[in-house]
């Protein structure tokens, strides 16, 4: 009995001194606040859609180069998230015609890679992308906006293989663009 006792006392000991240890510490430095806006690109006017047809003629380009097969869903959207242009690759998986959509939908809304959001999903607080918007973001990679000029005219969004191989060969039709 005693020597619990004596153990108990011991741990109330230990966590007074090292919450009064903890305490004494300096507080975090607040996060500093840029003076410029992230990515505050300006609309231009639209993609037409002979430039769209271009910019998914590099995409293919790139999925195709020996040794790759890769068999992905390509969508054009204006500056509003709208579609201008789609191509969906012989045996390319039906879930992905959808998902190419939302990711340029999401790029051109949002005038940044969806690149950004997968990898804030992946913290903890990453919990709120989900409430953003209706439909909310997609959070996977793969969209791309389209920069002409310094302004954005829409997006361009992969789907179809791995999130990396998505954006690789849909980066390339993004760069097209500059």
């Amino acid at each position: 009995m005693r020597r619990n006792t004596l153990a108990i006392l011991a741990a109330c000991a230990a966590v007074t001194i090292c919450g009064q240890a903890q305490a004494q510490q300096p507080a975090a430095a607040p996060a500093a606040v840029p003076d410029q806006m992230p990515f505050d690109i300006p609309y231009g006017n639209s993609i037409t859609a002979d430039r769209a047809a271009d910019i998914v003629k590099a995409v293919l380009a790139e999925a195709t180069k020996s040794p790759r097969n890769w068999k992905l869903a390509i969508s054009v959207v204006d500056t509003h998230g709208e579609l201008v242009y789609f191509y969906k690759m012989d045996n390319t998986q039906m879930g992905s015609v959808t998902i190419s959509q939302n990711k340029a939908r999401t790029a051109a809304r949002f005038r940044r890679p969806t690149q950004i959001f997968s990898n804030v999903m992946q913290t903890p607080t990453g919990v709120y992308v989900a409430t953003l918007d209706s439909p909310p973001p997609t959070a996977s990679p793969g969209g791309f906006p389209l920069v002409e000029g310094g302004k954005i005219i829409g997006a361009v969004g992969c789907s179809g293989a791995t999130g990396d191989q998505d954006a690789t060969a849909c980066k390339v039709g993004a760069e097209t663009e500059k």
